[in-house]
């Protein structure tokens, strides 16, 4: 079979592909037109989590749902919530007593809301992980931070978003 030929079989295979109906990410733009994200309450001792949050949720419901993000003063529903539990784990130890691996605990939880009567658009959803990490590794503290606060970005994000579908 020529190149030229082949060529085309593929670009009618995608073609074919392409409009088998078949979509990802959570479809509900004609429900909700605009989501605003505010900063979560934070009821734990840790610092700053409360941006690294907002910014994993807004990257969350742009890559999992088909909302616009929006302002939360003009926004047609709002995602507010808090921040419940930060903690870290003892690990584990060496012979010596020296602390080899630990891990971080993030608990969460949102709701959806009304920005005009402020209503619950459904129950509140919580999410929590623990993300282990090498005490010796190179930012592991950091990455493991990175990857716990988007894991509870993203669970919250579905869990909240796919009750709307």
């Amino acid at each position: 079979m020529n190149r030229s030929r082949l060529l085309a079989l593929l670009v009618a295979g995608a073609g074919l592909a392409g409009g088998c109906g078949y979509s990802t990410g959570i479809r509900v733009a004609d429900r909700v037109r605009s989501v605003g994200v505010t900063f979560f309450n934070n009821k734990t001792l840790e610092r700053d989590v409360e941006r690294p949050l907002q910014d994993a949720l807004t990257a969350a419901i742009r890559s999992l749902t088909d909302v616009p993000i929006a302002d939360p003063g003009g926004a047609e529903v709002i995602l507010r919530g808090e921040i419940l539990e930060y903690k870290r784990r003892g690990g584990i130890r060496s012979a010596d007593n020296q602390l080899l691996e630990t891990g971080l605990y993030i608990e969460a939880e949102a709701g959806l809301y009304d920005r005009g009567s402020d209503r619950a658009l459904g129950p509140q959803k919580r999410a929590v992980v623990w993300v282990g990490f090498v005490v010796d590794e190179p930012n592991g503290e950091p990455n493991a931070r990175d990857r716990a606060i988007r894991f509870v970005a993203e669970e919250l994000v579905l869990e909240l978003f796919s009750a709307l579908q």
